[in-house]
């Protein structure tokens, strides 16, 4: 499993713990670790991208950049979570849909990746990102922000990261794309956003 992989994981039960979903029926004292929720998570995870396809289309049509592939896709309860990577391995792209009613929102997401990341294994760790602009988009027909980080990683990469909430299909949902700096695409980061439908 991919670190990106596993910074969505812990944001989505960091997010269950937030609004109270399955709180006793996972993480009861002692019954669930990150740990277990992370090994857990990996046998649920599928690579085949005719299993990860209707993933995606639960959550929104989407167009895919030139580049991109190593699909992943996962269900955890109500949550579904998809995401690519370049041929280089060196960007993501992740979007993930939590169920009805579940409170979501740019900032509290950086900060739960600020939090639950900030290992040295993780490349996109936040906790010493700038933000570098906020721009409004539309994804799906519905205007909302853009935010786009930049920091350096733990082995001294510049890297970004943009984030962005929406209303998924079946949910409120999250894009994220996150880079190193000289592979960073602006035009790819915009046109892909724009795909979202």
């Amino acid at each position: 499993m991919s670190k990106t992989t596993k910074t969505i994981l812990i944001i989505a039960g960091s997010l269950l713990l937030i609004c109270a979903c399955s709180v006793v029926a996972l993480f009861a004292p002692g019954f669930w670790s990150v740990t277990k929720y992370l090994n857990w998570a990996e046998t649920n995870t599928t690579r085949d991208l005719y299993k990860v396809a209707p993933m995606i289309e639960e959550i929104a049509t989407i167009t895919l950049p030139d580049g991109f592939g190593s699909p992943y896709g996962m269900h955890l309860g109500e949550i579904t979570s998809i995401g690519f990577s370049s041929q280089s391995k060196n960007t993501d792209l992740v979007m993930t849909q939590f169920p009805e009613g579940t409170p979501l929102n740019t900032e509290e997401i950086v900060k739960l990746i600020s939090k639950y990341s900030s290992d040295s294994g993780n490349r996109w760790d936040n906790s010493r990102a700038k933000v570098v602009e906020e721009k409004p988009v539309t994804i799906r027909g519905q205007e909302t922000m853009l935010t786009t980080s930049e920091g350096i990683s733990s082995d001294g990469t510049p890297y970004r990261t943009a984030i962005a909430t929406f209303q998924g299909r079946g949910g409120p949902a999250f894009v994220m794309i996150a880079g190193t700096l000289d592979e960073w695409d602006t035009a790819m980061v915009e046109n892909f956003i724009a795909s979202i439908q």
